[in-house]
């Protein structure tokens, strides 16, 4: 797949990019689940579907507020960069944790005091 930089992208190139994209990736998670799942997905009752979507949307919000938080700190690090502070290798390996696309790691069991 070619890179179009932003100076040669369109309105048409850049509804094709999202759509396209969108779809392959829509078919392939609907015909993977399919195979998961077994199931007749367009079988389901509303209520069924009003469920899974509002799980879906309290996912969002959960995620949505954790991207904005790693955006400010990817805009601290730059701060840190322009001013010094931090050399290039530590921002480097700063912006990498904070851009990764690893999941959430198990979080540490607490002690009683």
């Amino acid at each position: 797949m070619r890179t179009i930089s932003i100076t040669d992208m369109t309105p048409e190139r850049d509804a094709d990019d999202i759509w396209v994209q969108t779809a392959q990736k829509g078919i392939g998670k609907y015909l993977k689940g399919q195979a998961e799942h077994k199931t007749a997905f367009w079988s389901a009752g509303a209520e069924w579907y009003a469920d899974q979507l509002e799980d879906e949307i309290l996912d969002l919000v959960s995620y949505f507020y954790h991207l904005r938080k790693r955006l400010k700190a990817i805009r601290a690090v730059a701060e840190l960069m322009a001013t010094d502070e931090v050399g290039l290798h530590e921002a480097a390996t700063m912006i990498k944790d904070l851009t990764d696309a690893s999941p959430p790691r198990n979080r540490c069991k607490q002690t009683k005091n």
